[in-house]
């Protein structure tokens, strides 16, 4: 008979709970460190109050991930259809929200929910989306080549990303390019694939030139920090030069975990540019010891998508992953001044709830996959996949009941 510690122990993949676990004590120390400013802003200097939010959203966070761990992946693609379904209204509500529930009177890409404050629905939805293709793909390997099939599943990306991208363009970009990527790996039709990405790209164009002469949705706050990052003002104090002052001065072994100089500077240094102070207090050691773990994080998971038992197992574990690796890379090349500021978290250390919970969610569908990991490479249709890990959910649950 098993002890409540084998029966409750952490299950699939122990380097990716190992890494996880490193990156929760990240957070909070470096949350703790740069949240001055919006202590300062928010809260009446009171950072008790915030620090103690941020620790139950790490909490809550975990309980998410260990909970998600234990649920058997292929349901995900039962409910793929209507979760994709409910996307569509959650983002168009949350479009209108803004005009109909706030004083801006423009599409908003929050929702102000009582106690838990605000929620952005595009973090969700950005894995329901994942999901949904990961189920298409597998479902459809018979007919991939096929046109009708082609904008069968194209079509739903489309709209979604059409639908976040008023508000949220680098959200949208991320979303777009990640599930294109899980369209080529899952073998799709190449001349139609290669087609429409051109013709993405000339509307995006069209729209760019348009929205230049006449303000659409957010189209001056993106040609601003466009024009901000190819012409660079180095006098000027803005959120970039403070992120850059902030890492020139952390030099190699940093100035060491609250000793910061310019969080109080930074409207975002807990969140989009916690990577500078990470840099600042922590020093270049620190700054190699967080890219490590994002890279042995990538390359577990992209082990597990090899390894998965069926198609449907290996693209979800794949566009998870691309997920976590793409929104850290813009992030730390934000926060260096390699592209123009986009507003994306650093994954699993960023303060914000609604990105942690969902993160750490998608995180334990991966461990999920990673422990009906097949170890002979011979990917199973969506049937088979199915069949064989229900089989291996019945066996545990028997030797339960055993015991």
């Amino acid at each position: 008979m098993k002890t409540i510690n084998e029966k409750y122990r952490l299950k699939g993949d122990k380097v990716i709970w190992a890494v996880y676990i490193v990156f929760i004590i990240i957070s909070l120390m470096w949350v703790f460190s740069s949240m001055g400013k919006t202590v300062y802003e928010k809260q009446g200097g009171n950072i008790t109050l915030m620090l103690f939010k941020h620790f139950f959203l790490l909490l809550s966070g975990f309980a998410l991930c260990y909970i998600s761990h234990l649920i058997n992946y292929v349901n995900y693609s039962r409910i793929s259809k209507p979760a994709l379904y409910f996307s569509f209204i959650l983002l168009i509500f949350t479009l209108l929200y803004g005009f109909v529930f706030t004083d801006s009177k423009a599409a908003s890409r929050w929702i102000s929910i009582p106690l838990l404050g605000q929620f952005q629905p595009s973090e969700i939805v950005k894995y329901i989306i994942i999901i949904y293709t990961s189920t298409f793909l597998a479902n459809n390997a018979k007919t991939i080549k096929d046109k009708q099939t082609f904008i069968n599943i194209v079509t739903p990306i489309i709209l979604i990303c059409g639908l976040i991208f008023p508000e949220n363009f680098s959200t949208a970009a991320l979303i777009g390019l990640v599930c294109y990527i899980l369209l080529l790996v899952g073998g799709i039709n190449r001349r139609y694939y290669f087609t429409s990405i051109v013709v993405l790209f000339v509307a995006l164009g069209l729209f760019m030139l348009v929205s230049s002469k006449v303000e659409m949705f957010r189209s001056s706050t993106w040609s601003n920090r466009i024009e901000e990052f190819r012409n660079p003002d180095k006098m000027e104090i803005n959120q970039t030069n403070i992120a850059l002052m902030a890492i020139s001065t952390g030099g190699i072994t940093g100035k060491f975990i609250g000793n910061t100089e310019h969080a109080r500077f930074l409207s975002e240094s807990h969140n989009d540019f916690i990577f500078a102070i990470i840099l600042e207090e922590g020093g270049l050691w620190m700054c190699l010891i967080t890219v490590t773990l994002y890279i042995v994080l990538l390359f577990r998971m992209l082990r597990i998508s090899k390894n998965a038992k069926g198609d449907f197992g290996a693209l979800l574990a794949l566009g998870i992953a691309l997920v976590f690796t793409l929104q850290t890379i813009i992030n730390m090349m934000v926060a260096t001044n390699l592209m123009p500021v986009t507003g994306q978290t650093l994954p699993f250390i960023s303060y914000g709830g609604t990105s942690f919970w969902f993160s750490s969610f998608a995180l334990g569908i991966v461990l999920n996959i990673s422990r009906k990991e097949n170890q002979n490479n011979s990917k199973l249709s969506m049937s088979e996949e199915e069949e064989i890990v229900n089989e291996d959910l019945e066996m545990n649950n028997e030797e339960l009941e055993k015991e």
